[in-house]
């Protein structure tokens, strides 16, 4: 998770991301097996996080019971190096 740097950032909240990643999936058509994809890009547009800065995040833990997939931090960092 992104940790807050300063009192002027305010992260959104779960309803907001959730509620862009709805819109997202509506522009998309409403095609399903996306929502992992749709809930990162609602969260990285609603952050707008500087690429460099999500370089530095920790990975989050991979999901029990769920298949192996890449997370946002490990594929910039991929891309950056």
């Amino acid at each position: 998770m992104v940790e807050q740097n300063s009192a002027s950032q305010r992260l959104p909240t779960h309803e907001e991301i959730a509620k862009r990643a709805y819109q997202i999936y509506h522009s998309r058509g409403g095609t399903p097996a996306h929502d992992v994809d749709d809930w990162l890009q609602a969260e990285y547009e609603l952050i707008q996080l500087p690429i460099r800065e999500i370089a530095k995040l920790n990975p989050p833990p991979p999901a029990k019971g769920r298949a192996a997939r890449k997370s946002l931090v490990a594929l910039v960092r991929a891309a950056m190096y």
